[in-house]
């Protein structure tokens, strides 16, 4: 149960309570005057509780942000997932990530979720599951087009297809963009952000393209973590990866197993730790009048230090103490 519905649920069972006590002592006081007694006027109302923003997972929020590759000079990573959502890999990934407590976000083909035909409809009902289970969702255009290889109009084409599914599944348009295979240009990135579009693309991977087995995946993830440590521009970023192969979501797994292995050391050496993000919030920036690519994310300390320490406590007795 969320805190904040806790909170509510307090609310509304104490509140009766607390009213009646109040009533009593008004009472109580009334009485004691009569003897001359010298009794308390004033009754503190508990603060109201604290409302839990609803999840969006369109990130209306982060619209209009320059265009970043997830470059970051701490340990903290966000999962990302493309072309999906498929019905027999997808829902086994959902329960991966709830079992590993992580929130990605997902970047989704449009085109197979506009039909009436039964396929369409089960593929639209399961991605308002993603959404449902407290994940981000981001557009991957209409059906995986290059857009450097369309003019003006077959982009604009693409963004209206998208966008439309988007509204008539989820109810709203997506926010965050992802360009198939990553390809960009000066003139496709002004289109979007003509848009209002933000463009995430990656820095870390784990070749699942070229794999076939979760092993691959998992070795090939742990070697992008290697080559992170040593990047002048920190550890960290935006992993990319397919919730269409099979092969991923056997990974998974033990792709945690790995980062959990790496932070049982790094927290006996009491050096920083692996944190995985739930939202990709700190990878954005707004565009401003600065130049569209975002060079890297500019973490407040505080924040990196909270998570730092609960990440510490959380590990303290499953890496033995």
């Amino acid at each position: 149960m969320r805190p904040g519905m806790r909170r509510s649920l307090l609310t509304f069972f104490l509140a009766p309570l607390l009213a009646l006590l109040v009533v009593r002592g008004s009472v109580r006081a009334h009485e004691l005057a009569l003897v001359g007694a010298v009794v308390p006027t004033t009754v503190v109302a508990p603060e109201p509780a604290e409302a839990t923003p609803p999840h969006d997972p369109l990130a209306a929020e982060l619209a209009g942000g320059r265009t970043t590759r997830g470059f970051v000079r701490h340990r903290m990573l966000h999962f990302t997932f493309d072309d999906g959502p498929r019905l027999d890999t997808t829902p086994r990934l959902l329960d991966a990530l709830d079992a590993h407590g992580v929130k990605a976000t997902f970047f989704v083909v449009a085109r197979g979720f506009d039909g009436n035909n039964a396929t369409d409809r089960a593929k639209a009902a399961l991605l308002r599951e993603v959404a449902r289970r407290g994940h981000t969702i981001g557009a991957h255009t209409y059906d995986h087009a290059n857009l450097t290889r369309l003019d003006d109009e077959g982009i604009r084409a693409q963004l209206d297809a998208q966008e439309a599914v988007f509204e008539a599944v989820l109810g709203g348009r997506p926010w965050l963009f992802r360009p198939p295979y990553g390809a960009r240009d000066e003139r496709t990135d002004a289109l979007l952000v003509e848009r209002g579009y933000t463009q995430m693309l990656w820095n870390v991977t784990a070749r699942d393209v070229e794999s076939r087995t979760g092993e691959q995946v998992a070795e090939a993830f742990a070697q992008s973590l290697d080559l992170r440590e040593r990047h002048p521009r920190g550890p960290g970023g935006i992993v990319v990866l397919h919730d269409t192969k099979p092969w991923v979501v056997d990974a998974f797994p033990a792709m945690m197993a790995e980062l959990e292995r790496r932070n049982c050391a790094l927290l006996a050496s009491g050096e920083e730790l692996w944190d995985v993000l739930d939202e990709p919030s700190i990878f954005h920036e707004a565009t401003g009048d600065r130049p569209r690519m975002q060079r890297e994310a500019d973490v407040d300390d505080a924040f990196v230090a909270a998570r730092q320490e609960a990440l510490r406590a959380r590990l303290a007795t499953r890496c033995g103490g």
